[in-house]
């Protein structure tokens, strides 16, 4: 299906992970600057391995949220024909949504976030509040995504990452801002894979 919305050219699709047979919905969407389409998975990636956690331990988050991975476990999680986003990736994303202030009520989903602090979706991106993990303990279900991407931080064990949340204390709107950020590499945050 391909669709416009808001200056958004997007298609749909699916994705069926041969390794375990599930299957993800994706979404491509060109970039109006650069003229490239890119396409992502639009769920959270659920493909176990070393250095993946559910949530709380609980097998029946995965379904909804995806698994968590440290980040060399995300960098060999995607299934052949995909690969880890990268900053780019990432950042191209976001700056075509609107930029760090905008793109992330486009990016949300339109349901799953706690305290109304839900998006839009209009990106079809669908991004789930999956929490993190990291000293071992699981916080902020709900409340805030957070993904890796495959690129080093310049910063002896932290890499890239991007998280989608409400903002600062008195932002308003409060859930639309994207924020890059280098995180230590033994947390466990959302995977999103593009494909190659």
């Amino acid at each position: 299906m391909f669709l416009t919305q808001a200056g958004i050219a997007q298609s749909t699709g699916t994705f069926t992970d041969s390794r375990d047979g599930q299957t993800y919905p994706t979404v491509s969407i060109k970039n109006a600057s650069t003229g490239t389409t890119v396409t992502w998975m639009a769920q959270n990636l659920n493909y176990k391995v070393q250095g993946s956690y559910a949530y709380d331990d609980k097998e029946s988050h995965r379904k909804e949220f995806g698994l968590l991975y440290t980040w060399e476990a995300a960098k060999r999680a995607c299934p052949s024909g995909w690969h880890l986003a990268t900053d780019d990736e990432w950042s191209a994303l976001v700056a075509s949504l609107g930029g760090t202030d905008n793109a992330g009520e486009a990016l949300k989903s339109a349901s799953g976030w706690t305290e109304n602090g839900n998006g839009t979706n209009r990106s079809g991106f669908n991004a789930l509040p999956a929490g993190i993990r990291r000293n071992g303990g699981y916080e902020i279900l709900g409340v805030m995504g957070f993904w890796w991407t495959s690129t080093p931080a310049g910063e002896e064990g932290k890499a890239w990452g991007w998280n989608l949340s409400y903002g600062g204390p008195g932002e308003k709107p409060l859930r639309s801002k994207a924020f890059r950020f280098a995180g230590p590499v033994s947390h466990a945050k959302s995977v999103r894979c593009v494909r190659d």
